[in-house]
């Protein structure tokens, strides 16, 4: 069954189109730059520059008789929670929902706004000036008095593509709108997420992001271990490296170089599933294999936490074909080595909980990050 925008209004009172422009850093919150966005049923237009938002006060109705229609809405939705005002209740993301009309297509053009809009014949669209201002407004404030309409019309614009893209998806037949509403109320979770992050011991975590701190950290048992290999060498700048022709002198030494596998190339594999296989046959070689394990999964630490001690990472939704949202894995702390989620620390008399829970008794459970709440 296809649908039109004039069905949305059959079910909700008002339909809002909005896009929102805002300086992003991973590690930070979203800092708004500007608003737009459109009403269906009265066809009201907002054009709002920062200064003309409200801290507290959205602009719109947010309650469940209204629709809110973005493109990888957690990214709007963060730019209400950064303003304080209310998460909208229903949530239609029309990112997913090409997703999964797409999922296993190819898609020449990409899965983003453009792309989506792409593949339905709008290709009258300049991906340079959206470039060059996306960059622009990535760059931060301040902006001039020339950049600031211009800055509103690019933000407008996405808002008319938006209108586009929407009457193609609600048309198109693999698309179910209670399905989009239910996916709506994951993107608002992982927009949650994402504003309140994960609070990280500040103190360990810094001395653990300290390149010298790490590397002695990292180092410190090389020369303890390898004393009875002597495979690693120390670089001029102290660190160690494991040499292969050194390897390759202990093998020998210990009768195992004729029988260790090779590379197509004739190289030693010094791959982990061969050390693992090599060390069951010859136990000599296990506190060497443990050692690299150890070193491999202590790379540095890429984190990305902010000023206020919270680790942010983006959540796109959707990213993978199996809905999966593939976060930079060096960036969020649930990604790397299992024993840094040790970092995890609530603030003094705080609690910090990850909670699946059910919302008006509909089959969809939300996942949201619930922190700053007293212990109990």
């Amino acid at each position: 069954m296809t649908l039109t925008p004039n069905d949305l209004l059959q079910r909700f009172e008002e339909a809002w189109l909005h896009d929102f422009e805002f300086c992003e850093q991973p590690d930070k919150r979203p800092d708004v730059v500007c608003l737009a966005a459109y009403e269906l049923r009265s066809g009201q237009t907002l054009r709002l520059w920062r200064d003309q938002l409200m801290n507290g006060v959205a602009p719109y109705r947010t309650d469940d008789r209204v629709l809110f229609v973005n493109f990888v809405g957690n990214a709007e939705l963060a730019c209400h929670l950064a303003m304080n005002w209310p998460v909208p209740r229903n949530v239609l993301d029309l990112s997913p929902a090409f997703r999964n009309i797409v999922n296993g297509r190819y898609t020449p053009e990409g899965r983003g706004l453009l792309g989506a809009l792409a593949y339905y014949g709008f290709n009258n669209i300049n991906p340079k000036h959206k470039d060059a201002m996306r960059k622009r407004v990535m760059k931060g404030w301040p902006f001039t008095a020339e950049e600031r309409p211009q800055i509103q019309d690019y933000c407008h614009g996405d808002v008319e593509d938006l209108l586009k893209l929407l009457r193609k998806i609600l048309a198109d037949p693999d698309f179910d709108l209670d399905i989009a509403l239910y996916h709506g109320e994951s993107v608002a979770a992982l927009a949650s997420m994402q504003h309140h992050g994960v609070p990280i011991d500040m103190p360990v975590f810094t001395a653990l992001a300290d390149k010298a701190a790490w590397r002695d950290i990292r180092d410190a048992m090389v020369p303890v271990i390898d004393a009875r290999y002597g495979v690693y060498i120390r670089k001029p700048d102290g660190d160690w490296s494991f040499n292969m022709e050194r390897f390759g002198a202990y093998l020998k030494r210990e009768g195992i170089l004729d029988g260790w596998p090779r590379t197509e190339t004739g190289m030693l594999n010094t791959r982990r599933k061969v050390f693992e296989d090599m060390s069951k046959g010859w136990p000599q070689l296990e506190e060497l294999r443990q050692l690299r394990h150890a070193r491999n999964k202590m790379r540095k630490i890429k984190l990305k936490v902010g000023a206020d001690g919270r680790n942010r990472t983006v959540l796109w939704p959707f990213q993978s074909k199996t809905s999966r949202t593939q976060p930079k894995a060096s960036q969020w702390i649930f990604s790397p080595a299992v024993w840094l989620r040790s970092l995890i620390k609530p603030e003094p008399g705080m609690a910090v909980a990850y909670i699946a829970r059910r919302q008006d008794a509909r089959p969809m459970f939300r996942l949201a990050w619930r922190t700053a709440r007293p212990a109990t």
